[in-house]
């Protein structure tokens, strides 16, 4: 079950986190714009800082709003490292897993920390979160019929999103209609399952498929015959209605001062798996928070023809589509699919695979396409 309401320390914490967040008149600012409320209601004119915060804080908490105020300080400041650990604790953040023998293992934050270092990360820890909390924004789920996720995506500019073919093909194929498909920004639901926030829609533009690349017929074998070509990448590019990523985090909103969500940017050099094998994957499962998976030393290898890489970063149903990061959040590979054995015999998967994102750049230059990555 969902916590009711918090207990004194993390009144505390919140209260010292919404300091370090916010200078004073721009909470008072935040607190009227985003929620419609006044510290003049909550607080007495001579009320220092701390005291404004503590009585707005434990009135929201009395009141059963102190999520509402948690998730709008989250979409107002989305990349403040503080924020984001502690919407962690209440499934109102990306939370950490590692594989395990149990799948995967959340990860307290002293075991995150270590991981880091593990990964050879050049971030320190509120480094790393702040990323976390500005890419988490810019990752969807993609579903349809409503409400039924199919597959991850995630902003590559500021009007388009990068998934696996495979995930949208009944679409192309015109199986399903353009205008049933959502791809749906800022979703939070608890690990019991209860939906803290809806989130944000956004639909296919008219023109939706700005382009693709099939998947192979040697994802499907066990033991594949041959590489898939530098022509069968599994992507597609949707072009959607209006700019998301110009778009405030959390939707459109009163607040002069808002932060827009922006998009994952694509690395014009090449990346080294062989040198860095530690893998970030941010993935929207089925059902559940959305999670970072992290392996220190997930890479496998890469396929001769540089069109796959595999991992053992752990994955779930509908992590299709999902952003590969290195170590220091470089976006490096589109996850693609699992291990064969898995869906054909039935057998423990042995890694997991990608799309270097090299390959996909490059296909994009021969077609004369770069431009989709990035920029408008």
């Amino acid at each position: 079950m969902s916590k009711l309401r918090l207990d004194p320390d993390e009144i505390r914490e919140l209260v010292d986190l919404l300091r370090a967040a916010f200078l004073r008149v721009r909470f008072e600012e935040f607190l009227f714009y985003r929620l419609k409320k006044s510290t003049d209601d909550l607080s007495a004119p001579i009320d220092d800082y701390p005291t404004v915060l503590r009585k707005v804080v434990q009135e929201a908490n009395a009141k059963l709003w102190w999520r509402d105020l948690l998730q709008a300080a989250r979409n107002a400041v989305p990349g403040d490292p503080g924020l984001q650990n502690f919407g962690e604790q209440f499934g109102m953040s990306a939370i950490t897993v590692e594989p395990s023998a149990a799948g995967s293992t959340r990860l307290t934050p002293a075991q995150l920390e270590l991981k880091i270092k593990a990964a050879q990360s050049t971030f320190d820890i509120l480094t790393w979160r702040k990323r976390v909390g500005e890419i988490e924004g810019r990752v969807c789920r993609i579903e349809y019929p409503p409400t039924v996720p199919k597959g991850t995506g995630f902003l590559i500019s500021n009007t388009a999103v990068l998934t696996n073919y495979h995930v949208i093909e009944a679409i192309h194929k015109g199986i399903v209609p353009p205008d049933k498909v959502a791809l749906r920004f800022d979703y939070k639901v608890l690990d019991d399952g209860v939906t803290v926030s809806a989130g944000i829609v956004h639909r296919l533009a008219e023109d939706w498929l700005a382009d693709w690349s099939p998947y192979s017929e040697r994802d499907k074998e066990v033991s594949p015959s041959a590489d898939p070509e530098p022509d069968e990448l599994d992507y597609a590019i949707l072009s959607l209605k209006g700019s998301p990523g110009k778009e405030p985090v959390g939707g459109e909103t009163d607040d002069p001062n808002p932060t827009a969500r922006h998009f994952v940017e694509i690395p014009a050099e090449d990346y080294d798996f062989n040198k860095h094998r530690a893998l970030y994957i941010v993935q929207h499962p089925d059902g559940k928070p959305m999670q970072i998976a992290l392996d220190t030393e997930a890479v496998v290898g890469v396929n001769e023809k540089g069109t796959r890489v595999k991992y053992t970063t752990t994955t779930e149903p509908g992590s299709s589509g999902s952003p590969c990061f290195g170590p220091d959040w470089q976006c490096v590979a589109l996850h693609h699919s699992g291990d064969p054995k898995y869906l054909l015999q039935g057998q423990k998967p042995e890694f997991n695979q990608g799309i270097p994102l090299r390959a996909i750049r490059t296909l994009l230059q021969e077609r004369e396409k770069i431009a989709l990555l990035g920029g408008v």
